[in-house]
């Protein structure tokens, strides 16, 4: 709703609004019909444009409704690209007791949803589709960037020579989500690891026979940071990250301690890690420093 502090003012409190009315209308088009009564009694808030969606992360399902809002481009592993312009209708504050449609869509493994505001794609005499078409061109290019990096690259990309005239926001969801844990160095927290990385894992779309070797490789990697970075000080903390890009899956395990080196024998069964990580996954690296050690393992999809 147009730019600067007083447009900002009346954003916040339409966000807000529309949070608690959530809470009584579960449902995206239930919550702004809602706010279109809410917004009909805001000063300054009227033909304001709303995106509203509710997200089901286990499987990827969001339910949305739009308030004139730009429709959100979806961009699947493959790179295919499509507009999310069903559920649409007027912008809020236009018209009393409005039925609001609803719409449903399944996120793909992988997938990738941009949300974002007219100040990224609307120029001065030209059609908006134009830099809507911008906008989905620029994600097929990028499905195998991180969500952060592909924000950078929008708003530089999209950028006009003397700057954005308006305001700017956008939303970047990638399915499913990353994964974060933080556990302690205890043995006993390696079956509660692996089975949230399982769960993450399959929803990422990969097959048995590499879900199985990216658990085997972390498992590898989590024991290393339970047994030996922390041998010095037990119960210390474990970070394990996972993130999926469109081809492939990235998993980081960090830890506070150092580790010993390897020293293999040739009786004996330990000091094998390293090795079996390099054998199960495409790309092992360690980066060991004074405040601990940091595991990254990338583990390409095939198309």
């Amino acid at each position: 709703m147009g730019h600067g502090l007083a447009a900002a003012t009346v954003m916040g409190q339409l966000r807000s609004a529309c949070r608690a009315l959530l809470l009584e209308h579960p449902t995206p088009a239930a919550a702004l019909a809602a706010l279109d009564r809410f917004a009909a009694r805001l000063p300054g808030a009227a033909c304001t444009t709303a995106f509203c969606g509710v997200l089901t992360p286990e499987t990827g399902e969001l339910a949305y409704s739009s308030a004139g809002h730009p429709p959100p481009v979806l961009v699947h592993a493959d790179r295919t690209t499509r507009l999310l312009e069903d559920g649409h209708s007027l912008p809020l504050g236009v018209r009393a007791d409005l039925d609001r449609p609803e719409a449903r869509v399944v996120i793909p493994p992988r997938g990738t949803l941009l949300l974002y505001t007219d100040g990224l794609v609307e120029r001065r005499r030209r059609p908006l589709d134009e830099g809507i078409t911008r906008v989905a061109e620029l994600l097929e290019s990028s499905a195998t960037t991180t969500p952060d990096e592909l924000a950078d690259k929008l708003m530089t990309g999209l950028a006009p020579a003397a700057g954005y005239e308006d305001d700017v926001a956008v939303l970047i969801y990638r399915q499913p989500g990353p994964l974060e844990l933080d556990f302690l160095a205890d043995a006993g927290q390696l079956a509660p690891t692996r089975r949230a990385l399982r769960g993450w894992l399959d929803r990422c779309g990969l097959d048995t026979e590499q879900i199985q070797n990216v658990l085997v490789a972390t498992g590898e990697a989590v024991a290393n940071a339970i047994e030996h970075g922390h041998r010095d000080t037990p119960g210390g903390p474990v970070r394990l990250n996972a993130i999926a890009l469109a081809d492939r899956v990235h998993v980081t395990v960090t830890d506070t301690g150092t580790w010993k080196p390897p020293q293999p024998s040739a009786t004996s069964r330990r000091g094998r890690g390293m090795t079996l990580m390099r054998e199960l996954v495409d790309e092992v690296s360690v980066h060991p420093t004074a405040d601990g050690t940091t595991v990254h393992l990338h583990a390409r999809i095939p198309a």
